[in-house]
């Protein structure tokens, strides 16, 4: 078993001009950009910290708000790429050497432990509140770091935590373990070679943390894009599609990872380039006309239309509408409202308000306020003996 299914996508060299620096901390070496209280933890794939788009990901993301680290992780397997991981020679569809370095030096035994140190050092510039990105291999040691300690999410592009299978272990239990919310945007088609399906929504890991965590994991796959694309997908033709095509995907799969860490409380959405959150509309709640006095306003009510008279030719109307509660008069100066008004007709109304008349109430529909036929017919029998707009007030 490999981290990357047969259809994944290989090396691709990195052509991004580093706007970071490169650090180390207990012999770990670590590239970093950005500053603030909100950290972004970036766990390579198996070309390393330095291979394909990583770096461009983690410059585009400290722009966005976030102090980001990106760690060298693995001993290099044959000189490596800039010192980490595979070197650009490897190509992962005709050799087998991985299984061995997933059991030996590239084991989650050995690289969780270095990503404490990088968090350590995170804590000790002041981040703290930590968000993970896992590409590939990348989400399977981080999957162990997010038992260990605690982060407010992680998202992973084209995941490989199926690696536990090579342990004969269900990538279920470590999901299990996880002490904060995961994004998983798998690639391909999985009964076509693509990534799993235990990443989807009705798959075994997603639902292990749907059990911890519910409704605040997120599963999306890029079927027509190949594992990795979002790390080493060439943005110009490539076999996995032109390159307009797999920087579209790219750029939609970053924004589906801000909008993830949005609602995880680590970035802003302002900061990350998102539109405003949609607005959500409260369902009204509809009263009674006995509840209305002399001081209500924003008053909501399903109501049946006793009567509508013309006051003043094509100006203005008093209609007289009621629910099993009492009647109130309405004074009308809209003749689309007025026409609505037939009698034993049902009309909502929403937000309107008293007007006092000479001590009396009347209720009218202004600007900010809707007079429609209702949805459904109001079944009541109108209770004609209390009316609200009979009772004379002293105004003050």
């Amino acid at each position: 078993m490999s981290c990357c299914p047969s259809d994944a996508v290989g090396y691709l060299a990195a052509d991004h001009a580093d706007e970071g620096t490169v650090r180390s901390v207990d012999g770990i070496s670590y590239y970093q950009i950005g500053s603030g209280p909100n950290g972004l933890l970036i766990c390579p794939d198996v070309w390393g910290w330095n291979g394909g788009r990583t770096r461009a990901i983690a410059d585009d993301f400290a722009k966005k708000g976030v102090s980001v680290w990106v760690p060298k992780l693995l001993p290099a397997f044959e000189g490596g790429t800039d010192g980490d991981g595979l070197p650009p020679s490897y190509d992962i569809k005709t050799r087998a050497d991985l299984p061995g370095l997933f059991k030996g030096d590239w084991n989650q035994e050995k690289v969780v432990p270095k990503l404490v140190s990088v968090i350590k050092a995170m804590k000790s510039a002041g981040v703290k509140k930590i968000g993970l990105i896992g590409f590939c291999y990348g989400a399977w040691v981080g999957m162990y770091l997010a038992k260990e300690v605690d982060l407010v999410g992680c998202a992973s592009p084209h995941p490989s935590v199926h690696l536990e299978g090579i342990f004969e272990r269900n990538p279920a239990d470590i999901a299990e373990s996880s002490k904060c919310p995961w994004a998983f945007f798998p690639a391909g088609v999985a009964a076509d070679g693509g990534d799993s399906d235990t990443y989807d929504a009705e798959g075994a890991l997603f639902k292990a943390l749907e059990s911890k965590f519910s409704g605040k994991n997120v599963t999306k796959r890029y079927a027509s894009m190949s594992h990795g694309f979002v790390s080493r997908g060439s943005i110009k033709e490539h076999a996995i599609g032109s390159g307009d095509e797999v920087k579209k995907a790219v750029q939609e799969c970053v924004t589906d990872m801000c909008e993830f860490f949005v609602r995880c409380g680590l970035m802003r959405r302002d900061k990350a380039g998102l539109p405003p959150a949609p607005i959500k509309l409260r369902k009204p709640k509809f009263g009674k006309v006995a509840k209305v006095n002399p001081e209500s306003r924003g008053l909501n009510l399903m109501l049946k239309v006793v009567k509508c008279v013309e006051t003043e030719a094509d100006k203005t109307w008093e209609a007289v509408l009621g629910d099993d509660t009492g009647i109130v008069t309405f004074s009308l100066k809209s003749k689309d409202h007025a026409d609505l008004c037939k009698e034993g007709s049902s009309v909502r109304v929403q937000n309107a308000r008293v007007l006092m008349i000479k001590g009396h109430i009347r209720l009218i529909i202004d600007k900010w306020a809707v007079m429609k036929a209702a949805d459904e017919h109001v079944e009541c029998e109108v209770k004609m003996d209390k009316d609200m707009s009979s009772v004379e007030y002293e105004l003050a």
